[in-house]
C-alpha cells in the first residue's frame, strides 16, 4: 500500500490543501508512471483520472464514509 503522509496542520489552516497536495504529489506521480509504462499514453492517463476523480467527488458527497455501509464492505469484500 502507498504511504500518504498525514496532516499536521488543524483543518482551519491556510496551507492544510498545500500541505494535502504535497502528501498526494509523489504517489499519484508513481501511479501515472506506472500507467504510461503499462502502455496508456499520458492524456488517457490524465482524462481516466479526472473522470475518477469526479465520480469518488460525487460518491463521497452523497456518502463520506462509504465504510460504515454494508453493501459497500461486501462488494469490496468480492473484489479482493
Amino acid at each position: 500500500m502507498t504511504q500518504i503522509t498525514p496532516p499536521r496542520k488543524p483543518p482551519e489552516h491556510g496551507d492544510r490543501l498545500l500541505e494535502c497536495e504535497i502528501a498526494l504529489e509523489a504517489p499519484l506521480r508513481l501511479l501515472v508512471d506506472d500507467a504510461v509504462v503499462a502502455g496508456w499514453a499520458p492524456r488517457e492517463v490524465f482524462a481516466a483520472l479526472r473522470s475518477i476523480v469526479g465520480n469518488q467527488r460525487q460518491a463521497y458527497g452523497a456518502d463520506p464514509d462509504p465504510a460504515d455501509d454494508p453493501n459497500w464492505i461486501t462488494a469490496t469484500s468480492q473484489i479482493i
